[in-house]
């Protein structure tokens, strides 16, 4: 049966679910402090890991919503196990991480600036003259 936005949302505040959210936070969170200082946009990324790490449950919680609808976890069946009593999914903990990983610039706040529009001659158009008055 595919995921839907029930079955998604029933594994974000899944308690089980929720503590490898927060396991897959924190490996990520460590991995991103420990990287080369020269990595693109590397303080703001080590300024949000050391945020979440002063309050993995926080960040797991207001995370997990989300996560749960990006690729990495909607690609993997996700079910309610009955005797478990709890919501179960295929994605692993190394899926999990690699979402994060993936999305980590985005939750960190980084904001890539697009570069300006060339202007209408790099179109191969010649400029526009102005007007004659």
């Amino acid at each position: 049966m595919p995921n839907t936005s029930y079955t998604q949302q029933a594994l974000a505040y899944d308690p089980n679910f929720q503590l490898r959210v927060r396991a897959a936070i924190a490996t990520v969170a460590w991995t991103v402090m420990n990287e080369d200082a020269a990595v693109e946009h590397h303080e703001t990324r080590a300024a949000y890991a050391r945020q979440v790490i002063r309050d993995l449950g926080i960040a797991a919680m207001s995370i997990a919503p989300w996560l749960v609808q990006r690729p990495n976890l909607m690609s993997f069946e996700t079910s309610y196990d009955f005797t478990a009593g709890h919501v179960m999914t295929l994605s692993g903990d190394l899926d999990i991480e690699s979402q994060l990983m993936s999305d980590w610039d985005v939750l960190a706040g980084v904001v890539e600036t697009p570069p300006p529009p060339p202007p209408p001659a790099a179109f191969g158009a010649p400029p526009i003259p102005p007007p004659v008055r």
